[in-house]
């Protein structure tokens, strides 16, 4: 038996997952995946050997991926400007 602490956790997880409707979730995949393929574009066309793994990870983690992205991006662009 689980603790009441830990199984109210698990039904409020429960019940933010299933609110969305089908419909909902896949606007938000196509989203994502616009989102990770132009982060992939970005990349590839920029010589970046790890483009592959910046859109997987826009994929996955849209919301974390994109700024830590494009501030790797130009801190590295100022850099070699110098």
């Amino acid at each position: 038996m689980l603790a009441p602490s830990v199984r109210a956790i698990i039904d409020t997880m429960v019940s933010v997952f299933d609110t969305g409707s089908f419909g909902e979730f896949l606007i938000a995949v196509i989203i994502d995946a616009v989102l990770a393929m132009l982060i992939f574009r970005h990349a590839d066309r920029r010589g970046n050997r790890h483009a592959t793994a910046w859109g997987v990870f826009t994929f996955l983690a849209a919301g974390v991926a994109i700024p830590v992205y494009f501030i790797r991006y130009w801190l590295s662009a100022s850099g070699r400007a110098d």
